[in-house]
Protein backbone atom coordinates (compact mmCIF):
# COMPACT_ATOMS: atom_id res chain seq x y z
CA UNK A 1 0.00 0.00 0.00
CA UNK A 2 1.35 3.28 -0.86
CA UNK A 3 2.25 5.44 2.22
CA UNK A 4 0.01 8.28 1.05
CA UNK A 5 -2.76 6.19 1.50
CA UNK A 6 -0.72 4.76 4.93
CA UNK A 7 -1.19 7.98 5.82
CA UNK A 8 -5.16 8.48 4.90
CA UNK A 9 -6.37 5.36 6.98
CA UNK A 10 -3.96 6.27 10.11
CA UNK A 11 -5.73 10.05 10.10
CA UNK A 12 -9.01 8.29 9.05
CA UNK A 13 -8.67 5.78 12.93
CA UNK A 14 -7.42 9.18 14.34
CA UNK A 15 -10.53 10.91 13.34
CA UNK A 16 -12.67 8.41 14.41
CA UNK A 17 -11.22 7.83 18.07
CA UNK A 18 -11.32 11.30 18.47
CA UNK A 19 -15.43 11.16 17.51
CA UNK A 20 -14.97 8.41 20.43
CA UNK A 21 -13.71 10.35 23.15
CA UNK A 22 -15.87 13.71 22.13
CA UNK A 23 -18.99 11.38 22.50
CA UNK A 24 -17.84 10.24 25.74
CA UNK A 25 -16.99 13.85 26.83
CA UNK A 26 -19.56 15.80 25.08
CA UNK A 27 -23.58 14.92 25.79
CA UNK A 28 -24.14 13.83 21.87
CA UNK A 29 -27.01 12.38 20.98
CA UNK A 30 -25.42 10.39 17.76
CA UNK A 31 -22.08 10.37 15.47
CA UNK A 32 -22.75 10.93 12.27
CA UNK A 33 -20.52 9.29 9.39
CA UNK A 34 -20.67 9.49 5.79
CA UNK A 35 -20.31 5.83 4.61
CA UNK A 36 -19.63 6.60 1.20
CA UNK A 37 -16.40 7.09 1.67
CA UNK A 38 -15.23 3.91 2.35
CA UNK A 39 -15.81 2.11 -1.46
CA UNK A 40 -18.25 -0.81 -1.60
CA UNK A 41 -18.81 -0.16 2.14
CA UNK A 42 -14.86 -2.17 2.25
CA UNK A 43 -13.08 -1.43 5.83
CA UNK A 44 -16.17 0.22 7.57
CA UNK A 45 -16.34 -1.82 10.03
CA UNK A 46 -13.58 -2.26 11.00
CA UNK A 47 -13.23 1.67 10.92
CA UNK A 48 -16.34 1.98 13.07
CA UNK A 49 -15.46 -0.67 15.73
CA UNK A 50 -13.82 2.95 17.36
CA UNK A 51 -17.38 4.23 18.04
CA UNK A 52 -19.75 1.09 18.45
CA UNK A 53 -19.92 2.06 21.68
CA UNK A 54 -21.83 5.08 20.54
CA UNK A 55 -25.27 5.66 18.88
CA UNK A 56 -24.04 5.36 15.50
CA UNK A 57 -26.13 7.07 12.12
CA UNK A 58 -24.59 6.49 9.06
CA UNK A 59 -25.23 9.05 6.03
CA UNK A 60 -25.37 7.40 2.68
CA UNK A 61 -26.74 7.70 -0.88
CA UNK A 62 -26.56 4.15 -1.93
CA UNK A 63 -30.68 2.31 -2.19
CA UNK A 64 -30.06 -0.07 0.00
CA UNK A 65 -27.30 0.09 1.62
CA UNK A 66 -26.97 -2.83 3.90
CA UNK A 67 -25.65 -1.66 7.49
CA UNK A 68 -23.69 -3.22 10.09
CA UNK A 69 -25.84 -4.22 13.40
CA UNK A 70 -26.44 -1.90 15.44
CA UNK A 71 -26.22 1.07 13.51
CA UNK A 72 -28.87 3.54 11.91
CA UNK A 73 -28.62 4.53 8.13
CA UNK A 74 -30.09 7.87 6.73
CA UNK A 75 -30.65 8.28 3.02
CA UNK A 76 -29.83 11.43 1.10
CA UNK A 77 -30.15 12.25 -2.57
CA UNK A 78 -27.87 10.77 -4.58
CA UNK A 79 -26.49 14.51 -6.14
CA UNK A 80 -22.86 16.17 -5.67
CA UNK A 81 -23.39 18.52 -2.79
CA UNK A 82 -21.25 20.19 -0.19
CA UNK A 83 -20.42 18.35 3.11
CA UNK A 84 -21.96 20.87 4.85
CA UNK A 85 -24.63 20.60 2.39
CA UNK A 86 -24.89 16.75 2.57
CA UNK A 87 -25.20 17.07 6.34
CA UNK A 88 -27.81 19.65 6.47
CA UNK A 89 -29.84 17.30 4.44
CA UNK A 90 -29.22 14.42 6.41
CA UNK A 91 -30.02 16.54 9.33
CA UNK A 92 -33.34 17.71 8.11
CA UNK A 93 -34.38 13.88 7.33
CA UNK A 94 -33.14 13.02 10.37
CA UNK A 95 -35.69 15.44 12.43
CA UNK A 96 -38.55 14.31 10.21
CA UNK A 97 -38.21 10.89 11.04
CA UNK A 98 -37.56 11.88 14.30
CA UNK A 99 -34.38 10.96 15.16
CA UNK A 100 -33.65 13.91 16.25
CA UNK A 101 -34.85 17.29 18.19
CA UNK A 102 -33.01 20.72 18.46
CA UNK A 103 -31.62 19.58 22.06
CA UNK A 104 -29.31 17.32 19.99
CA UNK A 105 -25.75 18.30 19.41
CA UNK A 106 -24.26 15.74 16.85
CA UNK A 107 -20.66 14.69 15.95
CA UNK A 108 -20.27 14.64 12.10
CA UNK A 109 -17.34 13.12 10.11
CA UNK A 110 -17.21 12.87 6.20
CA UNK A 111 -14.69 13.55 3.55
CA UNK A 112 -14.97 12.78 -0.46
CA UNK A 113 -17.07 9.56 -1.31
CA UNK A 114 -15.20 6.46 -2.28
CA UNK A 115 -11.37 8.41 -1.05
CA UNK A 116 -11.50 5.36 1.84
CA UNK A 117 -10.56 7.81 4.06
CA UNK A 118 -12.27 10.73 6.49
CA UNK A 119 -11.27 14.36 6.11
CA UNK A 120 -13.71 16.31 7.98
CA UNK A 121 -15.07 16.83 11.47
CA UNK A 122 -18.36 19.04 12.54
CA UNK A 123 -19.78 19.04 15.55
CA UNK A 124 -23.16 20.56 15.90
CA UNK A 125 -25.33 21.72 18.22
CA UNK A 126 -29.05 22.20 16.92
CA UNK A 127 -29.85 24.34 18.90
CA UNK A 128 -27.63 26.78 18.97
CA UNK A 129 -27.11 26.62 15.10
CA UNK A 130 -29.23 29.61 14.37
CA UNK A 131 -27.88 30.23 10.79
CA UNK A 132 -28.34 27.28 9.31
CA UNK A 133 -30.95 25.39 11.45
CA UNK A 134 -34.11 25.84 13.22
CA UNK A 135 -34.77 21.89 13.41
CA UNK A 136 -37.18 22.29 15.97
CA UNK A 137 -39.94 23.98 13.47
CA UNK A 138 -40.09 20.07 12.38
CA UNK A 139 -40.01 18.23 15.26
CA UNK A 140 -44.01 17.46 14.97
CA UNK A 141 -43.57 17.29 11.09
CA UNK A 142 -44.71 13.45 11.20
CA UNK A 143 -47.80 14.29 12.53
CA UNK A 144 -48.65 16.09 9.25
CA UNK A 145 -46.72 14.68 6.54
CA UNK A 146 -45.10 10.83 6.55
CA UNK A 147 -41.54 11.27 6.89
CA UNK A 148 -40.98 8.94 3.67
CA UNK A 149 -43.22 11.96 1.59
CA UNK A 150 -40.88 14.55 3.07
CA UNK A 151 -37.69 13.08 2.29
CA UNK A 152 -39.13 12.21 -1.35
CA UNK A 153 -39.94 15.96 -1.72
CA UNK A 154 -36.78 17.23 -0.57
CA UNK A 155 -34.73 14.62 -2.66
CA UNK A 156 -37.00 15.71 -5.98
CA UNK A 157 -36.44 20.15 -5.39
CA UNK A 158 -32.66 19.48 -4.59
CA UNK A 159 -32.46 17.27 -7.92
CA UNK A 160 -34.24 20.46 -9.53
CA UNK A 161 -31.74 22.93 -7.99
CA UNK A 162 -29.18 21.10 -9.23
CA UNK A 163 -29.87 19.75 -12.29
CA UNK A 164 -32.53 22.29 -14.15
CA UNK A 165 -34.30 21.13 -16.42
CA UNK A 166 -32.96 19.54 -19.84
CA UNK A 167 -30.47 22.11 -19.23
CA UNK A 168 -32.30 25.21 -17.71
CA UNK A 169 -32.68 26.27 -14.54
CA UNK A 170 -36.26 25.28 -12.74
CA UNK A 171 -38.08 27.86 -9.85
CA UNK A 172 -40.76 25.72 -8.38
CA UNK A 173 -42.47 25.31 -4.86
CA UNK A 174 -43.88 22.26 -2.68
CA UNK A 175 -46.57 22.77 0.12
CA UNK A 176 -46.54 19.59 2.18
CA UNK A 177 -49.68 18.85 4.23
CA UNK A 178 -52.79 20.33 6.24
CA UNK A 179 -54.22 19.78 2.24
CA UNK A 180 -57.88 21.09 3.20
CA UNK A 181 -56.67 24.09 4.59
CA UNK A 182 -53.73 25.28 2.31
CA UNK A 183 -56.21 24.98 -1.14
CA UNK A 184 -58.64 27.06 0.83
CA UNK A 185 -55.92 29.75 -0.11
CA UNK A 186 -55.50 28.66 -3.11
CA UNK A 187 -56.53 28.99 -7.19
CA UNK A 188 -55.81 27.15 -10.17
CA UNK A 189 -53.72 29.26 -12.29
CA UNK A 190 -53.89 26.62 -15.08
CA UNK A 191 -56.34 23.76 -15.36
CA UNK A 192 -55.05 21.06 -12.64
CA UNK A 193 -52.64 18.63 -14.38
CA UNK A 194 -53.88 15.80 -11.59
CA UNK A 195 -57.70 16.04 -11.95
CA UNK A 196 -58.84 12.68 -12.32
CA UNK A 197 -56.68 10.25 -12.24
CA UNK A 198 -56.61 7.73 -9.12
CA UNK A 199 -54.53 8.55 -6.11
CA UNK A 200 -52.51 5.88 -6.62
CA UNK A 201 -50.85 7.22 -10.16
CA UNK A 202 -50.54 10.58 -8.62
CA UNK A 203 -48.75 9.57 -5.36
CA UNK A 204 -45.05 11.25 -4.68
CA UNK A 205 -43.90 7.83 -3.85
CA UNK A 206 -44.12 6.01 -7.16
CA UNK A 207 -40.85 6.78 -8.77
CA UNK A 208 -42.73 6.66 -12.36
CA UNK A 209 -44.02 10.07 -11.37
CA UNK A 210 -40.62 11.41 -11.27
CA UNK A 211 -40.47 12.71 -14.86
CA UNK A 212 -43.88 14.19 -14.40
CA UNK A 213 -43.51 16.06 -11.64
CA UNK A 214 -40.25 17.81 -13.01
CA UNK A 215 -41.78 18.32 -16.03
CA UNK A 216 -44.98 20.50 -14.24
CA UNK A 217 -42.57 21.59 -12.32
CA UNK A 218 -42.03 24.13 -15.18
CA UNK A 219 -45.27 25.29 -14.06
CA UNK A 220 -45.81 29.08 -12.23
CA UNK A 221 -47.46 28.12 -8.57
CA UNK A 222 -46.87 25.56 -6.40
CA UNK A 223 -47.62 21.46 -6.22
CA UNK A 224 -50.01 20.76 -3.17
CA UNK A 225 -49.41 17.43 -1.66
CA UNK A 226 -51.07 15.70 0.47
CA UNK A 227 -49.37 13.99 4.03
CA UNK A 228 -49.52 10.87 2.20
CA UNK A 229 -47.80 11.80 -1.01
CA UNK A 230 -50.79 12.41 -3.12
CA UNK A 231 -50.60 15.24 -5.18
CA UNK A 232 -53.72 17.43 -4.87
CA UNK A 233 -52.52 19.99 -7.95
CA UNK A 234 -50.01 22.02 -9.48
CA UNK A 235 -49.70 25.44 -10.62
CA UNK A 236 -51.70 26.59 -7.51
CA UNK A 237 -51.58 30.27 -6.68
CA UNK A 238 -51.64 31.01 -3.04
CA UNK A 239 -53.84 33.51 -2.44
CA UNK A 240 -52.74 35.45 0.64
CA UNK A 241 -51.21 38.91 1.62
CA UNK A 242 -49.61 37.13 5.06
CA UNK A 243 -46.22 37.76 5.18
CA UNK A 244 -44.02 36.77 8.32
CA UNK A 245 -41.76 39.37 9.67
CA UNK A 246 -39.41 36.85 9.80
CA UNK A 247 -38.86 36.27 6.45
CA UNK A 248 -35.74 38.56 5.21
CA UNK A 249 -36.89 41.60 2.85
CA UNK A 250 -35.65 40.70 -0.94
CA UNK A 251 -36.63 36.93 -1.35
CA UNK A 252 -39.15 36.47 -4.38
CA UNK A 253 -42.92 36.32 -4.29
CA UNK A 254 -42.33 32.48 -4.67
CA UNK A 255 -40.73 32.26 -1.18
CA UNK A 256 -42.86 35.08 0.10
CA UNK A 257 -45.80 32.90 -0.72
CA UNK A 258 -44.14 29.78 0.60
CA UNK A 259 -43.47 31.86 3.95
CA UNK A 260 -47.48 33.03 4.03
CA UNK A 261 -48.98 29.44 3.19
CA UNK A 262 -46.79 28.05 6.37
CA UNK A 263 -48.38 30.59 8.64
CA UNK A 264 -51.56 30.06 8.30
CA UNK A 265 -51.35 26.56 8.50
CA UNK A 266 -49.25 23.20 9.20
CA UNK A 267 -48.30 22.60 6.26
CA UNK A 268 -44.19 22.59 5.49
CA UNK A 269 -43.29 24.07 2.27
CA UNK A 270 -40.04 23.35 0.02
CA UNK A 271 -38.74 26.16 -2.92
CA UNK A 272 -36.37 25.84 -5.71
CA UNK A 273 -34.83 29.18 -6.45
CA UNK A 274 -35.09 29.67 -9.99
CA UNK A 275 -32.05 32.24 -10.00
CA UNK A 276 -29.31 30.85 -7.04
CA UNK A 277 -30.82 26.82 -6.90
CA UNK A 278 -31.13 27.30 -3.07
CA UNK A 279 -33.73 24.68 -1.54
CA UNK A 280 -35.49 26.88 0.91
CA UNK A 281 -37.55 24.97 3.70
CA UNK A 282 -40.91 26.28 5.28
CA UNK A 283 -42.54 26.35 8.44
CA UNK A 284 -44.48 28.51 10.64
CA UNK A 285 -44.07 31.52 8.28
CA UNK A 286 -40.32 30.75 9.12
CA UNK A 287 -37.06 29.76 7.32
CA UNK A 288 -36.08 26.56 8.67
CA UNK A 289 -32.82 25.62 6.67
CA UNK A 290 -31.31 26.49 3.18
CA UNK A 291 -29.22 24.04 1.12
CA UNK A 292 -27.44 26.14 -1.49
CA UNK A 293 -26.15 24.87 -4.67
CA UNK A 294 -22.46 24.15 -5.20
CA UNK A 295 -20.36 26.69 -7.34
CA UNK A 296 -17.31 26.01 -7.87
CA UNK A 297 -14.97 28.52 -8.89
CA UNK A 298 -12.76 28.13 -12.21
CA UNK A 299 -12.31 25.01 -14.55
CA UNK A 300 -13.47 21.56 -14.11
CA UNK A 301 -10.25 20.58 -12.48
CA UNK A 302 -9.08 18.00 -10.13
CA UNK A 303 -9.33 19.73 -6.87
CA UNK A 304 -13.22 20.03 -7.34
CA UNK A 305 -12.64 16.30 -5.68
CA UNK A 306 -11.35 18.47 -2.73
CA UNK A 307 -15.14 20.54 -2.37
CA UNK A 308 -17.21 17.92 -2.99
CA UNK A 309 -18.73 15.57 -1.10
CA UNK A 310 -20.92 14.02 -4.14
CA UNK A 311 -19.75 11.40 -6.88
CA UNK A 312 -19.35 7.54 -6.04
CA UNK A 313 -15.81 7.43 -8.14
CA UNK A 314 -13.25 10.12 -9.01
CA UNK A 315 -13.77 9.05 -12.69
CA UNK A 316 -17.65 10.62 -12.30
CA UNK A 317 -16.03 13.84 -12.24
CA UNK A 318 -14.87 16.12 -15.57
CA UNK A 319 -11.18 16.15 -16.34
CA UNK A 320 -9.20 18.82 -18.01
CA UNK A 321 -9.07 17.83 -21.88
CA UNK A 322 -5.97 16.85 -23.00
CA UNK A 323 -4.25 18.53 -26.07
CA UNK A 324 -3.43 17.16 -29.34
CA UNK A 325 -0.10 18.11 -30.85
CA UNK A 326 -1.18 19.87 -34.11
CA UNK A 327 -4.89 20.63 -32.58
Amino acid sequence: MPDKDIQRLAITEKFLRYAADLSETLPSSAVLVYADVFPGGEGLSQFLEHVQRHRLILVTREKDFQPPLGTEVIEVPEIKLTRLGQIKVAVLIGVARGLFTHEDLLICLSGVAESGHLDSLFILDLESEFEIFAVSQLEDLKEIVKPEVFQRVLSLAIVLATQGREGKPVGTCFILGDTDQVLQHCDQMVINPFRGYSENERNILDPRLEETVKEFALLDGAFVIRGDGVVESAGSYIRTGVVSADIPSGLGARHRSAAAITALTRAVAITVSESTGTVTVFRNGKIVMEIEKPHPLGPDTEWRRAFYAGPRAPSEWPHEPKLVKGG
